[in-house]
């Protein structure tokens, strides 16, 4: 089978084995329609030396079950899956994933956007680290396709959204995915807009979803936290702040640790293992299917994000314009014609 692997600072489509679910009982074997590229992620890898040539990219995608574990309870052949989470989930034709990992899907019109899965339970899971109520004050910093998603969550939520990003376009984007408060981050009226904004109380919650290699960031963003706020960090930026702005405001400072409980977890993932939904009511799976109730119920606008698609046969060019069109490139799927 074709797999996107890692290739001298750039990718390859490498034959590979099948894999197989014979001695894995409680995964299912997926034949992959669609697999969503993060950009963040898989371009951070590629500028890492310390990757491996051969490393498989991707964690997110959509496909059709072909075979089924001896264990495996709630799915069977012909059904239509979302599927997410490195090691088993990657760019691949076919993929033997944990049942865990999988979420049904109502029917074949639904695997390109589900194939967004897993940038999809992480925004859910951030968007829970934020710990906010019914009305209350967000802050979505950078409007990749996770900021985006935040701010759609928020919003049907019913928190109050105010989204920035540096790119006019993504702006637009917001704002024609239902966010009404949308601003330049570098507009110099945005600190007497964020007053406005919060009646001079600073906000709830920031979910900084941007990207940075300023340890200024996170500062900058502090200073209009509301006291006793919370400050989620979902993008990839320095962690260095002031003690004293913290300790000023009581904030609190957490991180959503990719789709949620269960996460990193192989007696929960690999095992089938899960939590009681009494003590962990919202797990890596059941972030999943909200995920996918949410896009197959409309309230999550997913194709407007869609700015680019390439056969599987064209991953090398794929990425090539994800190094050269990074900043204009935001949800990019990979689409297996066989």
């Amino acid at each position: 089978m074709k797999t996107i692997v890692t290739c001298q600072g750039g990718v390859s489509l490498e034959d590979r084995p099948e894999p197989s679910v014979k001695e894995h009982p409680k995964r299912v074997l997926v034949k992959v329609n669609y697999s969503s590229i993060s950009p963040g992620t898989e371009l951070g890898l590629l500028a890492n030396p310390a990757i491996p040539d051969g490393f498989a990219l991707g964690y997110s995608a959509a496909g059709t079950v072909v075979e089924v574990g001896s264990a495996v309870e709630g799915l069977k052949p012909g059904d239509f899956v979302a599927c997410y989470g490195g090691p088993y989930v990657y760019h691949a034709e076919v993929l033997s994933v944990p049942e865990m990992l999988c979420a049904k899907l109502s029917g074949p019109e639904s695997l390109p956007t589900a194939s967004f899965v897993g940038l999809g339970s992480v925004a859910v899971h951030s968007t829970r680290r934020l710990a906010r109520q019914f009305g209350e004050t967000v802050w979505v910093a950078g409007l990749g396709v996770l900021g985006l998603l935040i701010a759609q969550l928020g919003d049907r939520a019913n928190y109050r959204v105010f989204a920035t990003d540096m790119k006019d376009e993504r702006l637009q984007l917001a704002a024609a995915c239902g966010i009404g408060d949308v601003h330049r981050a570098d507009d110099p009226l945005l600190a007497e807009r964020v007053a406005a904004y919060t009646e001079g109380h600073g906000f709830d919650s920031i979910a900084l979803c941007a990207h940075s290699t300023s340890p200024q960031l996170i500062e900058s963003c502090m200073q209009h936290l509301a006291f006793r706020g919370t400050f989620a960090l979902i993008g990839n930026v320095p962690i260095q702040f002031s003690r004293d702005l913290f300790f000023a405001k009581e904030a609190d400072f957490v991180i959503a640790r990719g789709g949620g409980p269960g996460r990193y977890d192989r007696q929960y993932e690999e095992e089938g293992l899960d939590y009681p939904k009494s003590y962990v009511r919202w797990t890596e799976g059941r972030n999943m299917q909200e995920f996918v109730r949410n896009v197959e119920s409309g309230r999550l606008a997913i194709r407007p994000m869609i700015t680019h698609e390439f056969a599987l046969a064209d991953a090398v060019e794929a990425y090539e314009m994800l190094k050269r069109e990074a900043s204009s490139a935001l949800g990019v799927l990979i689409r297996y014609d066989s």
